[in-house]
C-alpha cells in the first residue's frame, strides 16, 4: 500500500490546481487512511479487533477505487493509469482477504 500511496501522491500533483485541493485531497486522504488501517490491524491485540480494522480497510479501498474512477471520468487520469493503480489496489485487497481469513479462523478457535 505504501507504493500505491506514493504513486497516487505523484499523480495527484498533475491534477488541475483547483482539483488538487478537492478530489486530489480526498484521494490522498483515502490512501493514507488505508495505510493507517493496515498499521492498526497489524498492531491490534485481538483477532476480533484485527478483523474490524480489516473490514474498515476493505471499505476504504472501495472508496479509493471510486474516487479514482471519478478522476478518470473527469479526465484527470488516463485509462492506463487507472487500470494500473486499480490492479495494485486489488492486490492489496486480496492480501487483506487472506489476512482476514487467517484471523477469522483464529477468532473462531478462541471462542
Amino acid at each position: 500500500m505504501l507504493d500505491v500511496t506514493k504513486w497516487l501522491f505523484l499523480r495527484v500533483n498533475t491534477f488541475p490546481k483547483a482539483q488538487r485541493f478537492v478530489l486530489g485531497q480526498q484521494i490522498e486522504g483515502s490512501a493514507l487512511n488505508s495505510l493507517r488501517l493496515i498499521v492498526e490491524a497489524n498492531n491490534a491485540r485481538t483477532p476480533a479487533t484485527t478483523l474490524t480494522k480489516l473490514d474498515a480497510l476493505n471499505v476504504e479501498l472501495e472508496v479509493l477505487r471510486s474516487l479514482l474512477r471519478v478522476a478518470y471520468e473527469v479526465k484527470f487520469l488516463k485509462g492506463n493509469s487507472l487500470t494500473f493503480i486499480v490492479a495494485q489496489i486489488d492486490e492489496v485487497g486480496r492480501m487483506r482477504g487472506g489476512w482476514a481469513k487467517r484471523y477469522a479462523s483464529r477468532s473462531k478457535s478462541e471462542s
